[in-house]
């Protein structure tokens, strides 16, 4: 006890104030429960991985939205998250979270495929890639089928600067890219010719030591019908135990200015900071563009099925006059989606190889 005393006041001493212990679900007991304050802030660029970062959320956590998370471990070891709109199912081992289903008031699915969400404990450099299959049913009589591909990387680590003198070391950042299709009202053998609604989401998780579920939270969602683009969403979330929400969180005035980066209606108005053409040769995609400022990239070429098939990732400043060449030797000859993320704005291309 004197140990833990001791540490704790080094901590505070040298403005390394803890926060309460996030929720550990492989440890959770059986039939026991616990919660966290889910709150909105403002969407930001995540900015490139490394080691050794430091992330300043000092001005980005004001909050207009908040709810609370429930998690619940029945008698069968399943663990469900439930949110205002939504249930997700996992099952867990000490090393491994994985998702089995969900339900909402208008949609329920089952993973016939499970879908490995992450693989402890969390280390630089650590990755994974798999896919996944999923069978559901929309308003009850509306049967539908998810197909598509998972990449998770543990793509950073370093601390977290959460106000004046409250910072959070030993942090690790997990980077999800998920491309998916969906399938509805249609027998699963003509999915290869069916008019498909293609989705793919990235997803910038930050995790406290020891947890399994982040801290903070910053996602991009990009919709497609038959690989034309439909609109992006874009949305970030702050998960604090209760106890912690007064601390690190400022409530926003309801009745401000409208920020656009707390909308997921669509795509904030955003100017352009990145101007670029693109070619074909072959399976070689060549993009070639002009920077206004430093930017963290994305690329990824995905089928018309959802199938992840090409990813990469780099910084650039800024600049003009740059090529970035894109190997798609090893696909099928087929038109792809050529997704481009320029620090969370969302271009796409369709492209054929």
């Amino acid at each position: 006890m004197k140990k833990i005393v001791f540490i704790s006041a080094l901590a505070w001493l040298f403005g390394m104030q803890p926060i309460c212990a996030q929720v550990n679900l492989s440890d959770m007991d059986l039939s026991s429960a616990d919660s966290l304050i889910k709150n909105r802030i403002r969407y930001f660029s995540p900015g490139n991985g490394g080691r050794g970062k430091v992330w300043d959320f000092s001005k980005k956590l004001s909050s207009k939205e908040s709810l609370q998370i429930k998690f619940m471990k029945d008698s069968t070891g399943v663990i469900s998250i439930t949110e205002p709109s939504k249930i997700n199912h996992y099952r867990t081992t000490p090393d491994t979270l994985i998702l089995i289903g969900s339900e909402s008031p208008l949609d329920k699915r089952e993973y016939a495929r499970e879908k490995v969400s992450k693989l402890f404990p969390l280390e630089f450099g650590d990755s994974i890639i798999m896919p996944f299959r999923c069978e559901g049913v929309y308003c009850g009589d509306h049967p539908f089928r998810e197909v598509g591909t998972s990449i998770v990387k543990v793509d950073a680590d370093g601390l977290i600067i959460l106000s004046e003198n409250k910072t959070i070391e030993n942090v690790r950042r997990v980077h999800t890219i998920d491309s998916y299709s969906i399938c509805m009202d249609i027998d699963s053998a003509a999915l290869d010719t069916a008019k498909l609604t293609q989705i793919i989401d990235e997803r910038y998780e930050w995790y406290l030591p020891y947890s399994q579920y982040p801290i903070i939270e910053d996602v991009t969602s990009t919709t497609y019908l038959d690989m034309n683009v439909i609109g992006t969403t874009r949305y970030a979330y702050c998960n604090l135990p209760e106890d912690d929400t007064a601390f690190y969180i400022t409530p926003e005035d309801e009745n401000g200015v409208v920020d656009p980066d707390y909308s997921s209606d669509g795509e904030p108005q955003t100017p352009d900071v990145i101007h670029y053409s693109l070619e074909t040769n072959g399976k070689i995609i060549q993009l070639t563009y002009d920077l206004d400022e430093d930017v963290s990239i994305t690329t990824i070429v995905a089928s018309h099925t959802g199938m992840l098939c090409l990813n990469k990732q780099w910084t650039q400043s800024a600049g003009q006059g740059y090529v970035q060449q894109i190997d798609c030797n090893g696909l099928r000859p087929g038109i792809y989606i050529l997704y481009i993320n320029v620090n969370g704005k969302v271009y796409s291309e369709k492209v054929t190889l």
